[in-house]
């Protein structure tokens, strides 16, 4: 029997139900498998593993981590012509909170119709019909891209911290309940971007 994920079990969202979808001529986001997702990241974004950074993992952890992002988490994987040219994994990060563990897109796709399409439709509606208040991410402050690309959809930059198995991290917030951004913007006056220099789109978080 194949187990919940996490958003299914919290709010009774499948991200995965109306797939496979077409975003652009040829390139298609269809439901995640492990295998491939875990050959791309490795082949496109190597420094988002934990071994690159150093990290040995025991067996044991290898088999949760395989679990969580197999099993408990969303994986939706854009395909163009047979070949994974993308990743998006993510799972709830408390009862009103979807934490975006990975965004990652191979450069020559990293096109702004093709992004803002994924996250639009395939992320941010549905969670936002299922009363997902926000979505939060981080990525590193040496990643000049991905900052460049929360600003454009409309993520804050809410905050930094200095982590054990990353390093420095800046996080981000995308909120779907206005409420809930009015909020935010009261207590905080927060910017909208953590580096508004305009330069090309580009990079993962």
């Amino acid at each position: 029997m194949s187990m919940l994920s996490l958003s299914a079990l919290f709010w009774g969202v499948d991200l995965c139900r109306d797939l496979p979808r077409e975003l652009t001529h040829g390139t298609w986001v269809v439901k995640g498998e492990l295998e491939r997702a875990r050959a791309f990241i490795a082949r496109e974004f190597v420094s988002l593993t934990e071994e690159h950074l150093g990290a040995s993992p025991t067996a044991q952890m290898v088999v949760a981590k395989n679990r969580y992002l197999g099993s408990v988490s969303d994986m939706l994987e854009l395909r163009h012509r047979d070949e994974t040219v993308g990743v998006l994994i993510g799972a709830p990060e408390d009862w009103s909170t979807y934490y975006l563990r990975v965004l990652a897109v191979a450069p020559r796709f990293q096109r702004p119709g093709v992004v803002r399409r994924l996250l639009n439709e395939c992320l941010c509606e549905p969670l936002r019909v299922h009363g997902v208040e926000r979505i939060v991410a981080e990525t590193s402050p040496a990643n000049r891209g991905m900052p460049r690309i929360f600003d454009r959809y409309g993520f804050y930059a809410s905050g930094q911290q200095l982590t054990d198995r990353w390093g420095p991290l800046v996080r981000f917030v995308k909120f779907l309940d206005p409420a809930c951004e009015a909020a935010f913007l009261r207590r905080s006056g927060a910017p909208r971007s953590f580096d508004s220099t305009p330069k090309k789109e580009g990079g993962q978080s």
